[in-house]
């Protein structure tokens, strides 16, 4: 899907893109690698409720670091949306909450590592398709996946199903999703936007609820609520900053 669209939108100059976000796409593409990799190592040795905790530290470690390396502002409205989807990811998780899980939680904060990583390479060349980035990602996660398969010692084997299922994964929530949150990236600080990616948090119980017939809590639709509230009260209150997107200077050669 990545390699389409590259090739739809620069033809022969494919090498230049690639070129014209140097050095933070390799770096972003590590980062998010790691998290691909540690996402899904986190489901595997802890709960989906810890995993999304940990993962809830994502905007607060964005925010951190846009304001270290980019010098992004944090505006008080953000603080707000942060703590307001601190408590609603709380709420969500909270009936379920389990301790002892600890090789999961290291996992889930490798992944949040790496998705704040990420987020800050596209913003370091706002001006920039950033594209490439996932596509180098996609190409790191899938050399630590084959060297996992291969010492794993357990072959690889993918049913036609799982197979179609891993098929709409590329196309859609890596291919068509981070196509979609790079564009994003040069319109929003790092912030707004790991804020605005909580929204898969809410989502995914939803087309669960629609497509297999899976009822959410009382507390998974509450914590939704508080999460979506905030997020709300960020786009509306972020529209009255004239200034949020000033001109930044990347922190990449």
């Amino acid at each position: 899907m990545l390699a389409l669209w590259l090739l739809i939108r620069y033809r022969g100059n494919v090498f230049a893109a690639f070129s014209r976000a140097g050095l933070p796409a390799v770096v972003g593409g590590a980062c998010l690698s790691v998290a691909f990799t540690a996402y899904i190592l986190a489901l595997d040795h802890t709960s989906v409720a810890n995993a999304m905790f940990v993962l809830a530290v994502t905007p607060f470690l964005t925010a951190i670091l846009g304001r270290v390396l980019l010098g992004e502002r944090i505006f008080w409205y953000a603080w707000l949306a942060m703590g307001c989807a601190a408590i609603g990811l709380a709420v969500m998780t909270g009936g379920v909450l389990t301790v002892g899980r600890g090789l999961g939680s290291f996992f889930a904060l490798l992944a949040a590592i790496g998705f704040s990583g990420m987020t800050i390479s596209l913003r370091s060349r706002s001006d920039t398709d950033m594209l490439p980035t996932i596509f180098v990602a996609s190409i790191f996660a899938s050399i630590f996946s084959g060297l996992w398969v291969l010492t794993s010692n357990q072959g690889f084997v993918l049913l036609p199903f799982d197979l179609a299922y891993s098929v709409s994964l590329g196309v859609f929530q890596i291919g068509l999703g981070f196509l979609l949150f790079t564009l994003g990236a040069r319109h929003l600080p790092a912030i707004e936007l790991t804020l605005l990616s909580l929204t898969e948090i809410i989502i995914g119980p939803i087309l669960v609820w629609i497509g297999i017939g899976e009822i959410p809590t009382r507390t998974t639709l509450l914590g939704g609520t508080i999460i979506i509230a905030a997020i709300v009260i960020m786009a509306v209150l972020s529209s009255t900053q004239p200034d949020k997107n000033r001109s930044i200077e990347a922190p990449f050669t």
